[in-house]
């Protein structure tokens, strides 16, 4: 007795508005996510810029750098979903009010820790040529 084949392979399958680090349809499908390591890791390098905005001088330029960096983390969070206009609105309030911690900020986000999302890589890119250019405008 031959077996019936179906030729629709999406039959009845699905997905509308997931969001979700990883997902798995279909026969024998697997979704693995290692984003615990990421997580810490990317919390890790948080708490190394809340600290360095602790020991700033007590002021404003310290209220806004450590708003910035807290809105940092939050929008770390989103992965690949957060928003470059974001990341640099406060990359930018860090640069003006904490230029040391933006240099650690930068680098870091130039070489992202996994899962930290490609908006941080390209905004810290592209602020760090922004600084580079207006240096060379500088000394020329």
């Amino acid at each position: 007795m031959a077996s019936k084949r179906k030729d629709s392979i999406n039959e009845g399958i699905q997905a509308t508005n997931i969001h979700s680090q990883a997902i798995a349809v279909g026969k024998g499908a697997q979704a693995i996510v290692n984003q615990a390591k990421d997580s810490d890791e990317i919390d890790q390098f948080f708490v190394v810029l809340t600290q360095k905005v602790a020991d700033l001088p007590e002021g404003s330029d310290k209220d806004i750098a450590k708003s910035a960096v807290n809105a940092l983390q939050s929008e770390a969070k989103l992965g690949d979903n957060a928003k470059e206009s974001n990341v640099s609105k406060w990359l930018n309030f860090l640069a003006q009010t904490a230029p040391d911690i933006w240099d650690v900020a930068i680098t870091t986000f130039s070489n992202p820790i996994a899962g930290l999302g490609m908006a941080f890589k390209k905004v810290a890119e592209r602020t760090r040529e922004e600084k580079e250019k207006a240096s060379r405008q500088k000394a020329g």
